[in-house]
């Protein structure tokens, strides 16, 4: 069967799985297309959904649609950044009220013990800047909001590093897949190699911070926390 992609033939059937979800989404318009963006860029990351549904695929595909004009740029852009956000907050409560039982949910245990440490141990050692790195890697896109609310990261802090990480990572995705135009299939085969370029970037950029704060941070004299009581927390994260 030969269907109409953006005013080009395009073959449907047993085709590659991209162009498939393409010619369904395409059959979304108006603003129920800008709340569908929002909805599955949410899912990305609230509450381990983003395990199972391609909300960056989706992203991709809002940003052809944009490409061949049955949608606004402008608009389908802060849909996608909008629900990105609304995702991390959603993860983080969940992550904050539920504790380690989240782990132990259906959708936790398709995730690794060993892999959930290891981004625990992430998140404790890095702390906020690990929220704009993990926003670009796709496991830790899932993992990072939750565990921040589980070790009990300041609501503010949170806030502060996930809202410009998911307005950035939204508007950007959906970017790409208007810039590539017709190309849709190569923004697929890209868009994980640009998310690690942009995470490793990030993870430059948050060390030189942390190394200027460093060298600029008034050393606290060894008298003062001389009888101060020793707190333990479970494994809190870095503020």
């Amino acid at each position: 069967m030969t269907c109409m992609v953006g005013g080009q033939p395009s073959r449907g059937g047993g085709g590659h799985p991209m162009t498939h979800g393409l010619h369904q989404f395409m059959a979304v318009t108006g603003p129920w297309a800008y709340l569908v963006v929002g909805l599955m860029a949410c899912a990305e990351t609230a509450a381990l959904i983003g395990l199972v549904v391609p909300g960056e695929l989706t992203l991709l595909l809002a940003g052809f649609l944009a490409f061949t004009g049955q949608v606004s740029l402008p608009l389908t852009m802060v849909a996608a950044g909008v629900g990105a956000v609304a995702g991390d907050v959603i993860s983080y409560r969940i992550g904050r009220r539920l504790g380690p039982r989240v782990r132990d949910s259906r959708l936790g245990r398709r995730v690794s013990a060993e892999r959930w440490d290891r981004t625990e141990d992430y998140l404790r050692r890095r702390g906020g800047p690990a929220i704009l790195v993990g926003r670009w890697i796709g496991l830790l896109r899932a993992l990072v909001p939750m565990l921040a609310g589980m070790g009990r990261l300041p609501h503010g802090r949170f806030l502060a590093y996930a809202v410009p990480g998911g307005l950035v990572w939204g508007a950007g995705t959906v970017g790409l897949g208007y810039a590539a135009g017709s190309s849709y299939e190569l923004v697929e085969r890209i868009a994980g190699r640009i998310g690690l370029l942009v995470a490793g970037g990030l993870v430059v950029l948050a060390a030189a911070v942390l190394g200027v704060r460093r060298l600029t941070r008034p050393r606290t004299p060894v008298v003062e926390y001389a009888g101060r009581p020793v707190k333990r927390a479970g494994r809190p994260v870095k503020r």
